[in-house]
């Protein structure tokens, strides 16, 4: 009998399997971290709803998060028009005690730490402010970057750095080694070397810990922020000032948006004022005066309202102004509140003859803040996802970077379909490459996207494998919120 020789001589075959990415994240998921308790005794973490019945069945029909929901799907769109979800949070019941925690307000290039005099300046506990020793930061690896920051001086008094991420793009948390009410955080202006925390993005941030007992819903956050999956929240209760401007300082540092809700009016020159002033707009002030339980529920059903987006759309972009709530009458304001609130970047729900949302632009407009989040995140998981889904390599050439802005410009390109981003003239003197190119690729597509050549790369980012950074701009689409008309008439 012949011999029957390999195949493999001649040809050779490998299957390939497609190597697992990162799906987009969901903008549309509104969560309710709520203080009630669950009915099932296995609830977990949090609970996935598709309709309020659900929620109604695990939380119980007269509750607070019941009715917050039955808010929430009776907006026509909501949030499942985005495809979203809404996530049930329940604060833990018999929370451990917490300690002081901040954490900085963007991710850190800690590369930047060059120098060898740093300091830091933070009161303790209630304690004087004094300025620390950090000295020189090691930054070859994320674990050496966390050993300098916690010197001698940090540790000793009470307090604790934690890094996560990676060293050009890490997140800085600073934390008290005491817990509950009294521990407390303050961080001040170093007069001793370098400061360094404007540099971590922690510059004037502070915090205070929490007894154990229920939860706070800023440890509910970062209890849950890495296992659950939301984007927007809703408190089953409103906030007092100091509670609300400490949450608001922390989602500020988050890929998220907090619906805030008040009844009272004193708010909107109050607490509300500062929360804009701060530059928290990933905080959304909403002022609806029936009451504090209709006030509550507006916020559940203007988030609904709002994140309803769907970005894979044509045209589905829009604005929350002069819109409708299902299940809301209008509020009745003079002229002066409402003047009051457009200054103070507060919502409300005025009365024009026919209910409907009035918003301002100084906190920025909620389109702005929701489609420019939503922009972030998917840059980020499609760049990633470009990275990590090639089975060979993504090569350093002028021939990998035009692939890798590809991925780019077609996110962009999503951005102007569904109605974010739009063509139309530059008018802002910034720019980038060359100018006659960046002019009319925004006329033309409504976004430019650059990257130097890599021949003027540096040889340590180019050893390193750092792609030249991507440059991007876009022209908004804007939104027409009010007009003006002159008529002239001859006899």
């Amino acid at each position: 009998m012949a011999n029957l020789l390999d195949l493999s001589n001649v040809v050779r075959i490998s299957l390939l399997s497609a190597l697992r990415g990162l799906p987009d994240v969901n903008t549309s998921a509104l969560a309710i971290i709520t203080d009630d308790e669950p009915i099932p005794s296995n609830f977990g973490d949090a609970r996935q709803y598709l309709n309020a019945t659900g929620v109604a069945d695990d939380f119980g029909s007269s509750s607070t998060t019941a009715r917050m929901a039955e808010r929430v799907f009776a907006q026509t769109p909501n949030i499942l028009t985005g495809r979203g979800f809404l996530q049930i949070i329940p604060r833990d019941q018999d929370a451990s005690a917490q300690p002081a925690t901040v954490l900085s307000r963007e991710n850190v290039d800690l590369t930047q730490l060059d120098g060898d005099d740093y300091h830091i300046n933070v009161a303790v506990d209630g304690e004087a402010a004094s300025d620390l020793e950090i000295g020189e930061v090691d930054t070859s690896s994320l674990s050496a970057a966390q050993d300098s920051l916690n010197s001698t001086a940090v540790t000793g008094a009470g307090l604790v750095f934690s890094l996560t991420g990676e060293v050009t793009s890490a997140k800085v948390e600073l934390s008290t080694d005491s817990d509950g009410a009294t521990s407390e955080i303050e961080v001040g202006d170093s007069e001793t070397g370098t400061d360094i925390a404007p540099i971590l993005k922690i510059d004037g941030e502070s915090a205070t810990g929490a007894d154990a007992g229920v939860e706070r819903p800023k440890d509910t956050v970062l209890r849950v922020r890495d296992k659950v999956p939301f984007f927007g929240i809703v408190l089953t209760e409103k906030l007092d000032d100091s509670a609300l401007t400490e949450f608001a300082s922390l989602i500020q540092t988050l890929d998220k948006l907090f619906f805030a809700p008040s009844h009272e009016f004193s708010d909107v020159d109050g607490v509300f004022s500062d929360i804009v002033e701060s530059g928290f707009t990933h905080t959304r002030p909403l002022l609806y005066t029936e009451s504090e339980t209709d006030a509550i529920d507006f916020a559940a059903g203007y988030a609904s309202r709002g994140l309803s987006i769907n970005f894979s759309g044509e045209n589905t972009a829009h604005t929350m102004h002069l819109k409708e709530l299902i299940g809301f009458t209008a509020d009745d304001l003079t002229q002066t509140q409402l003047t009051a609130a457009n200054n103070a970047g507060v919502d409300v729900y005025a009365n024009f003859g026919v209910p409907k949302l009035f918003t301002s632009g100084a906190n920025q407009f909620f389109d702005q803040v929701y489609t420019r989040l939503a922009l972030v995140l998917r840059l980020r998981i499609a760049l990633f996802n470009f990275l990590a889904q090639t089975n060979t390599k993504i090569p350093q050439t002028e021939a990998g970077m035009a692939s890798l802005k590809s991925v780019a410009e077609d996110v962009l390109e999503r951005f102007v379909t569904n109605g974010t981003f739009a063509p139309g003239e530059w008018n802002g003197p910034a720019a980038f490459g060359d100018p006659e190119d960046f002019k009319r690729n925004i006329r033309e597509q409504g976004y430019f996207v650059f990257s130097i050549p890599l021949a003027q790369q540096s040889q340590g980012e180019r050893e390193a494998r750092i792609a030249p950074v991507i440059q991007a701009a876009a022209k908004d689409a804007g939104a027409i919120h009010s007009a003006d008309m002159t008529i002239l008439v001859e006899a």
